[in-house]
């Protein structure tokens, strides 16, 4: 049954290692001795009794201490031989306890330490074969099956096991990495998404309610305006409800809103400056130079560069007039929008706000900048200045 085997397996991978040494030394002390006192062959019990008490407690230590357990053992086996016991013959128990700890020996976590501990294992093996027999053939098998083999198997169990730990650790970390990128990746889209709904939202709205204030104001006298400022109303509503079921849709669905299409552009300014005139602010729009083709992203910077400077002007500026200058120089895109308003104060000056902090993060991403202050005369000037590298003038 696979079920009672998975559990078994569960349960011991869960006890702890230094316990099992303990309880096997002790089962291994109680073989040994009991093979010692009852069996009739052994010479010398007292000495192989004392022999085989070291080799169990040397088990029972083997993974704490490693070397010491490998030095008692080489010191307890060559004393019982020197004086004529021969415990590794006589009890199975005893080649069972040095396999253990030389197992433990080639297992532990210091390359140099391992070999350390099979250096002082061939020695003790070389020094207790000679004392015994001094037979080659005794010689072999000490030093092949009692203390290559053991050591050889622990070694490699070793390093495979730090292998996997490495793997593991390094997979581990790889996943820290992937989450901590995702996150930071979702952080900048919803700022991203954040900003097209602030520039989007607050343009439309500004447009809106400068539109009602007029309505309400001349509905009685001229229900005919009235009713054009309605319907100036009514369209951005629309396009604000619509930019905005887009970016709410692309946060449901995960796609990237920079897939959908259009996205405005510098083409779409004119229509900007129309809103900015129905708002009641004189908006002139000026393009100098050549204009060339440029990435969609900067095209979509400069429109919500202007576009949220006209809509500061819609809130902030009063009943003003603007320009806005769109200069196309031989190496960077230019943008000024100006008013004479009511000035710094009125206009966020110094402060900024949002949609000057907006700006400024748009540019900067192009390699750009951004200066919004008192304009030269009167009111209000945002100017932007926006590189344009050779290759995107090829």
């Amino acid at each position: 049954m696979p079920f009672p085997a998975r559990r078994l397996s569960s349960r011991l991978g869960r006890l702890d290692p230094a316990r099992v040494d303990e309880l096997v030394g002790f089962l291994l002390l109680v073989a040994i001795q009991l093979q010692v006192w009852l069996s009739p062959n052994v010479g010398h019990r007292i000495a192989e009794a004392l022999a085989g008490v070291v080799l169990s407690a040397a088990v029972m230590v083997r993974r704490r201490w490693p070397l010491g357990a490998l030095l008692a053992v080489f010191v307890a086996v060559t004393a019982q031989d020197a004086v004529g016991g021969r415990v590794t013959q006589s009890t199975p128990g005893a080649i069972v306890a040095l396999i253990l700890v030389f197992y433990a020996g080639g297992a532990v976590p210091s390359e140099r330490r391992a070999w350390l501990a099979l250096a002082i294992g061939l020695a003790g093996g070389c020094v207790a074969v000679t004392i015994e027999t001094g037979e080659f053939s005794d010689l072999f098998f000490t030093l092949t099956f009692l203390i290559l083999l053991p050591w050889g198997v622990g070694r490699i169990l070793h390093e495979r096991g730090a292998r996997e730990r490495a793997n593991r650790q390094r997979a581990e970390r790889l996943d820290g990495e992937r989450e901590q990128r995702v996150r930071t990746a979702a952080q900048s889209e919803r700022v991203r998404v954040a900003r097209e709904l602030h520039d989007v939202i607050a343009h439309s709205v500004s447009v809106m309610v400068v539109q009602a204030g007029g309505a309400r104001t001349v509905m009685d006298s001229e229900p005919e305006r009235a009713e054009d400022s309605l319907r100036s109303v009514e369209r951005a509503g629309r396009e604000a409800l619509a930019e905005m079921r887009r970016l709410l849709g692309v946060l449901d669905s995960g796609t990237d809103p920079r897939e959908l299409a259009p996205q405005p552009g510098l083409a779409d300014i004119e229509s900007l400056v129309r809103r900015a005139r129905s708002a009641g602010v004189a908006a002139d729009l000026r393009i100098e130079g050549v204009a060339t083709t440029i990435p969609p992203a900067l095209d979509l910077c400069a429109y919500r560069i202007v576009q949220e400077a006209l809509t500061n002007a819609i809130k902030h500026a009063g009943p003003a007039g603007a320009e806005v200058c769109v200069r196309w120089a031989e190496d960077a895109l230019e943008l000024e929008v100006c008013d004479d308003g009511r000035g710094p104060i009125a206009n966020g000056g110094a402060s900024g706000g949002h949609g000057i902090a907006g700006m400024r993060e748009r540019a900067a991403l192009h390699g750009g900048i951004i200066h919004a202050g008192a304009g030269v005369e009167s009111g209000f000037a945002v100017r932007a200045r926006l590189p344009l590298s050779p290759e995107r003038l090829r």
